[in-house]
């Protein structure tokens, strides 16, 4: 998988995602978590990695494997809790 967190770590499959949502009142900052649950090619080639609701249900979003940082997006923990002894870049 080609995607990195806003502190440049990769994302790889099992990872927890804390993500931007909202700023709601007085400023508060809300965020979602999500679970990255693998890869999915769609038909013209391209791997997208798929974002999951930590309830494990069928719902998901998409985001391409195009090298990009997510600016809005940080790893919060994974699966073997060596998150952050992962290279940066």
């Amino acid at each position: 998988m080609n995607l990195r967190d806003k502190t440049g770590r990769n994302i790889e499959r099992g990872d927890i995602i804390k993500v931007f949502h909202f700023i709601g009142a007085r400023r508060k900052r809300h965020y979602m978590f999500k679970q990255v649950t693998g890869t999915k090619t769609l038909g013209s080639g391209t791997e997208y990695a798929m974002f999951n609701h930590l309830e494990l249900n069928d719902e998901y979003y998409l985001e391409p494997c195009d090298g990009r940082s997510l600016a809005d997006c940080e790893i919060v923990q994974s699966i073997d809790a060596k998150f952050e002894e992962r290279a940066r870049s």
